[in-house]
């Protein structure tokens, strides 16, 4: 390419990431404003808590991720001229701006996964206890886990007993009208496809098919419903076994569901001969360390 046209070039393409960086600043603002409305327009306060809970990280990322982009196109308009010397400058800004825009992101995302959840619970606390209002415009009262039994049938202190769910009962003592509203519980429950209710939880593990070194195994999982004692089995497979201590290791891209509420992690293995041993760990990552390092000569506190 030669200077005159790569002059073109660059004004061309300057003229593009100024409006492509406008375009995408504005999407960050929309992104924000319709988040905003979205919330504020939900009148019931349980609607806002299920969108809070569900919605309101993916927004906030969607907004951070346009906001790096638009970084990164209007920082490619900076220096024209030094990048007209050269089209090697051209290929050096676009790679500082690319980190910068990336640093930007991972910024953000360390926010999302570290600030926003504690900041984001307070919203949820405060939608899930603000004051409940009947239908006849009295204020209602929420109801202790001990009071609420009464209003609870048996499939959701069943829930409740296992805490896959957790209930809150708000009554308006005046004309007793009764409000039940449905949240998470603590524990990831399946459920049941009798009874509808989350109360199918594992009871056994069955060997059918042993692992090798060549050939995958199976095992049967065997769940039972505490509530309507339906019973329920599923295969799954079983990786084939490891070679070397190497081996030992967890997925790149392996991720707890609900991680903020773990506490801990058991990690059980099973030799040929059948001897089990149980390790816990506070985080995955040192779960990922200990099988990186781990022999199954050894006792636990040599490991």
């Amino acid at each position: 390419m030669d200077n005159e046209s790569y002059r073109v070039f660059i004004e061309n393409l300057t003229g593009i990431l100024y409006v492509l960086a406008g375009i995408f600043l504005i999407l960050s603002l929309v992104i924000r404003i319709v988040n905003f409305i979205k919330v504020s327009s939900i009148k019931d306060y349980k609607g806002k808590y299920d969108y809070l809970r569900t919605r309101e990280n993916k927004m906030v990322w969607y907004s951070l991720l346009s906001f790096s982009i638009a970084v990164f196109l209007i920082l490619n308009t900076f220096e024209k001229e030094t990048i007209l010397i050269s089209q090697w400058w051209f290929i050096i800004r676009m790679f500082i701006t690319a980190c910068i825009s990336t640093l930007i992101g991972y910024v953000g995302y360390l926010i999302l996964k570290f600030y926003n959840p504690g900041k984001i619970q307070k919203k949820l606390d405060k939608w899930r206890y603000m004051p409940r209002i009947s239908s006849t415009g009295n204020e209602m009262k929420l109801l202790t886990e001990e009071e609420e039994d009464v209003y609870l049938d048996e499939g959701m202190q069943a829930e409740e007993n296992i805490f896959s769910v957790d209930y809150d009962v708000w009554v308006d003592e005046i004309t007793k009208e009764i409000k039940i509203e449905k949240y998470a519980g603590y524990l990831e429950v399946l459920k049941c496809g009798t009874c509808t209710f989350q109360t199918l939880k594992l009871r056994e593990e069955e060997i059918i098919k042993p692992a090798s070194e060549t050939e995958d195994g199976e095992l049967l999982k065997h769940y039972e419903c505490t509530y309507c004692s339906s019973k329920r089995t599923t295969k799954h497979k079983i990786g084939k076994l490891l070679k070397t201590e190497k081996d030992f290791k967890l997925p790149q891209d392996y991720v707890l569901k609900g991680e903020r509420k773990v506490k801990s992690i058991m990690i059980e293995i099973i030799s040929n001969k059948g001897e089990r041993s149980e390790f816990y760990f506070q985080s995955k990552e040192d779960a990922a360390s200990f099988l990186t390092e781990f022999e199954y000569d050894k006792s636990p506190a040599e490991v």
